[in-house]
C-alpha cells in the first residue's frame, strides 16, 4: 500500500511484507491459538519496526490519560428507541465512526434476534462465573451457546464441575490444528447451532475463543447485532496478509480474523460450500472459482484465516483506475480496497498484538498507532488504569517474537474502559485473571 505517497503497483504488492514474519494469527494451541492480529506495511516508523497489530478501523480523537466519553442523555427514551440507536450513543459508549453498516443488505432492525455464541477451547472455559452471570441476565430464548473442545471428555468433566454444562452444549470434536485448520471446529459449531434455530427466526452466529469475555451486557450485544440482521461482520487484515494468485497477481484471497459474526444467510452459504468436517483429518476445502490453495502464494500467513470469507463471497478481483485501485463491494460487508494499509470491515473484538522489539520501540509503536486507533487508545487507557495489570508476553520466538497483550488484572476502572469502548468482546484474558465484580460492573 502506498499511503498516498507513491503510485500503487500490483506486483510489488504481492511481496509487500515478503521479508517479515507473517501473521501468526493465533498464539498457541493452549488457548486454541486464538489470535486476531494483523500487520501493516507502512512507511517510516512502523515499517522499521515491522509492526504486526490487530487494529479496529475506527477514527477517534485521542485524549490523555484514561479517556472520558460523552454520550446522549437517554432519560425517558423508550427501550425500542434505545435499541435502534447507534452503538456509540448508548450510555457509556464512546462516540466513534463505525464500519458496521450492513451495506448492500438493507433490513430493518429486529428486536427478536437469536444470538448463537460459538466458542473454541481446549478442555475448559476460564472465568465460568462471569459467563454464567452473562447468560443469567440474557432473556430466555434469545441465545444459545456451544463449545468445541479439543479434549471433550475433560471439557465435559470441567463444565459439570463449574456449572457451565447448564448453559453450553459441547459439540462432537473434529480435527483441529493451529494455523492450518480451525475451519473444521468452526464448521462443526455452525452446523450444530444453525440446525437448532427455527428457520423463521433471525439469527447471528458469533465465533469466540476461550480467552474471550463479553464487554457488554447481552441485551446490548443482541441489539447491536440486530441493527443489520442480514449482514455479517468480518474484520479484514491488511492486504499485505492476503493470499495472491501465483499467475494472476490481481486475484487475491482476503484474510480475516476468525472471530467473525455470520448472518444466517452467510452461515448457510458456508455450510453449503464446504464439506462436513472430519474427526481425524483436516478439512479438504473445495476449489473456489476453479482455484485451489496451490494456486496462491503467501508463505507467512495462516490459510484457515482466508478460507471462510472466500468460501462465502469468493475472491477479490483487483481493478485499477490509473494509480488507484477500485474498491470491491460485498453484500452486507461494504467496500474493501487493496490499497487500504490497515484493517477493514467490522471488528467486534478488542485485542492487541505487535511484533516484539525493544521496550522503547514498543512504546513508540503504540503511540504511533494511538494517533488513529481505538485499539491502541484502549490499551493505553488500560495500562494507565491504577487497578489494571497488562503484560505482553513473547510468543512464536522460533519464527520471530511477537507481543500478545494479556489482561492479568482488571479492576473497576479497567473494566469500565472496556465497557465504554465500541467493542462487544475482548481478549486476551489470562485464565487466572483477577476481575473483581466484573459482572456487576460490565453487565449491569
Amino acid at each position: 500500500p502506498s499511503c498516498g505517497r507513491r503510485p500503487w503497483r500490483p506486483k510489488p504488492f504481492a511481496r509487500a511484507m515478503g521479508e517479515e514474519k507473517g501473521l501468526a494469527s493465533r498464539e498457541d494451541e493452549e488457548s486454541y491459538s486464538d489470535e486476531d492480529d494483523s500487520g501493516s506495511d507502512v512507511d517510516g516508523l512502523a515499517q522499521r519496526w515491522r509492526l504486526l497489530l490487530f487494529v479496529l478501523p475506527i477514527a477517534v480523537a485521542v485524549g490523555a490519560g484514561v479517556a472520558t466519553y460523552q454520550v446522549r442523555d437517554l432519560e425517558g427514551v423508550s427501550l425500542a428507541a434505545k435499541l435502534s440507536l447507534p452503538l456509540a450513543e448508548y450510555p457509556g459508549v464512546r462516540d466513534a465512526w463505525r464500519t458496521c453498516s450492513g451495506e448492500g443488505r438493507p433490513a430493518a432492525f429486529t428486536d427478536d434476534l437469536h444470538v448463537s455464541y460459538l466458542l473454541m477451547a481446549m478442555d475448559d472455559l476460564p472465568h465460568a462465573d462471569i459467563w454464567l452471570a452473562f447468560f443469567r441476565v440474557a432473556p430466555a430464548g434469545s441465545y444459545s451457546a456451544y463449545v468445541h473442545c479439543k479434549y471433550p471428555e475433560k471439557c465435559a468433566s470441567n463444565f459439570k464441575a463449574s456449572g457451565l454444562d447448564e448453559v453450553f452444549t459441547i459439540v462432537p470434536a473434529v480435527y483441529s490444528e493451529w494455523c492450518t485448520d480451525l475451519v473444521s471446529p468452526m464448521l462443526q459449531l455452525l452446523r450444530v447451532a444453525s440446525e437448532k434455530v427455527p428457520a423463521d427466526v433471525p439469527a447471528k452466529f458469533v465465533f469466540l475463543s476461550a480467552s474471550h469475555l463479553p464487554v457488554k451486557p447481552p441485551w446490548l450485544i443482541r441489539a447491536e447485532l440486530g441493527k443489520h440482521p442480514e449482514a455479517s461482520d468480518f474484520c479484514f487484515y491488511p492486504p499485505s496478509h492476503w493470499f495472491v494468485d501465483k499467475k494472476d497477481t490481481m486475484l487475491l484471497r482476503i484474510s480475516a480474523s476468525q472471530w467473525s459474526v455470520l448472518s444466517r444467510k452467510d452461515a448457510e452459504a458456508l455450510i453449503a460450500n464446504t464439506p462436513p468436517p472430519s474427526a481425524t483429518e483436516p478439512i479438504a476445502l473445495p476449489p473456489v472459482e476453479n482455484r485451489t490453495w496451490h494456486d496462491f502464494d503467501n508463505r507467512w500467513h495462516c490459510r484457515d484465516e482466508a478460507s471462510v470469507f472466500s468460501a462465502i463471497f469468493g475472491f477479490y478481483r483487483n481493478v485499477t483506475h490509473g494509480d488507484a485501485a477500485v474498491p470491491v463491494s460485498y453484500p452486507g460487508i461494504g467496500k474493501i480496497s487493496v490499497q487500504h494499509e490497515r484493517e477493514q470491515g467490522c471488528c467486534r473484538s478488542w485485542a492487541f498484538q505487535q511484533q516484539g522489539t525493544t521496550p522503547a520501540q514498543e512504546e513508540q509503536v503504540i503511540e504511533f498507532w494511538a494517533q488513529g486507533s481505538p485499539l491502541a487508545t484502549v490499551l493505553q487507557d488500560l495500562r494507565k488504569a491504577p487497578d489494571s495489570d497488562m503484560s505482553g508476553p513473547s510468543t512464536h520466538c522460533d519464527t520471530g517474537c511477537e507481543l500478545i497483550w494479556v489482561m492479568n488484572r482488571l479492576g473497576p476502572t479497567g473494566q469500565r474502559i472496556l465497557r465504554d469502548s465500541v467493542f462487544l468482546f475482548g481478549r486476551k484474558f489470562a485464565p487466572n485473571a483477577s476481575l473483581p465484580d466484573y459482572a456487576a460492573n460490565v453487565f449491569a
